[in-house]
Order: C-alpha cells, then structure tokens, then sequence
C-alpha cells in the first residue's frame, strides 16, 4: 500500500460474531455462550474523535473494538488527558467495571473511525454466571494489559514525534505482532492516517518518520502489513515469550485475534 493511501470515509461493518471471535478472551467462554452474546449485542459506529463514553458513566455496556482504534484516557485535576490503552480490532474494554457493576473508571473515544461490538452488562454477568472461572480470567488478564500499558501510555506522552510513533507500533506489535524470520510482522493494513492518529502526530511528520525508518531499513515500506526488522532501533521489545498470534479464517477474511 502506498504512503499516500486516502483512507475510506466508513470502514466495513464487521459481524457481531466476528468481533467475539476476534477476541482471545471471550473464547474461555462456550461456543454456546458466545453465540448468545452475538445475538444479543450490537455494532456502533463512531467517527474519528467521537466519545463513546465518559468516565464515571454507568457501566451500562462494554465493548469490543471491531474494526479502527479506540483510546481509554483520564484527566487530570488540571484538566490534561492522560491516554491509558490504545485498543484495536479484538481487544474488549469497560468489562471489568461492567463485571463488578461500577461506573465506567476511563473515558473511551475513537482514534480513527470505529465499529465497536456493544455487549449489554447484564448478558456478560449472565456469562460470568454460567462459567465462574471466566471473572478471574477477565480480571488476571486485563491487570495484566493494564501493566504493560504503563510504559506506552508514558511514550505516547512524548514531545518527541519518532518517540510516539514508535510507540503507536510497539501497542500494534504488543497486541498482533508475530515473530517472523525478518522481524517482528503486523499483518494487517495500517494507513498513514491510523498510524498517525494512533501516535498523536500529523500525518505529513508520520510519513517523514516512517520513510527515515525504510530507508534505514528498520521497517518495510509502505503503509499495508508491515514488518519491522529491527525493533530494538526503535524501542519495541522482542516477543518471543508472547503467545503466538491467531488468525482467523471467516467469511469476512483473515481476522488477527487479539492478545488481549
């Protein structure tokens, strides 16, 4: 895919099932049960910047990210955004407060434009409900993620454009990357403005820095699938310890099933 790829007004509505078994966590879950929750969720849309929620919301819902990025963020006495997690296709937010009945702890917004899977509160404790194991799973993987989203979320906050976009990479390559024989491989499409939105950088800086990094041979170029040769040189830590990536064969194509 070529640098100066235009990005698509909406993209495709992913399924309601498709979202769910794009999501590791939810497979602890019966087929059966996943299945109930398909039914009985449905799909929103929300363009780039559009809040999905505010903190101290009731936690009426959580969500998966379906297709687009979404942020969780708090504020500051002094009003600052703070970014916490950037989620992307697979990944499930809001379900611990949702689980334990509580308002909603982050604000969630769309990075760039979003399908998110809304799952109603009361069929996610119907699920905790039929599995018991399933709430200490949410709750030993997500503290988990939380842990591993300190060091991002401090990176994201750089002033230093090369520091912020290595960091949109490192959530990507924490989150999807697989080891390959050349490196670390995101496989799927990432365009110029996703990438850019996800790094909080223009987009003209982004292309500057990703054609500095190709032409040093750290990454492949363009802005489809990529894959980077030399993820130390930009600060992203070896994943040979990580569960391997999934991907998922549907109707809808190949889905990478998010670490979540």
């Amino acid at each position: 895919m070529p640098l100066d790829t235009v990005d698509a007004a909406i993209p495709v509505r992913p399924s309601n099932a498709g979202a769910i078994e794009a999501c590791g966590l939810f497979h602890a879950l019966s087929e059966q049960v996943r299945s109930r929750l398909a039914s009985n969720s449905f799909m929103a849309y929300a363009e780039r910047g559009q809040m999905i929620w505010m903190a101290d919301s009731p936690a009426e819902f959580c969500s998966i990210v379906g297709v687009g990025f979404v942020k969780t963020s708090r504020s500051t006495p002094n009003g600052q955004d703070v970014p916490i997690e950037m989620l992307g296709p697979g990944q499930v937010f809001g379900l611990i407060a949702v689980i334990e009945g509580r308002p909603l702890p982050l604000t969630a917004t769309a990075v760039t434009n979003s399908w998110y899977l809304k799952i109603p509160g009361l069929e996610v404790q119907l699920a905790c409900a039929d599995d018991r194991s399933f709430r200490d799973k949410v709750v030993e993987t997500l503290v988990r993620r939380l842990k591993r989203s300190e060091l991002l979320a401090a990176r994201l906050s750089s002033t230093e454009s090369d520091q912020r976009i290595a960091a949109a990479l490192s959530i990507l390559a924490d989150s999807y990357g697989r080891t390959t024989h050349a490196g670390i491989e995101i496989p799927f499409p990432l365009t110029r403005r996703d990438l850019a939105d996800i790094a909080g950088v223009a987009p003209e800086t982004t292309t500057r820095i990703m054609r500095r990094w190709q032409g040093e041979g750290t990454l492949s170029g363009g802005f489809g699938p990529l894959t980077i040769f030399r993820p130390e040189a930009i600060g992203i830590l070896p994943l040979e310890r990580r569960a391997p990536l999934t991907i998922l064969h549907t109707h809808e194509g190949a889905v990478p099933r998010a670490k979540c």
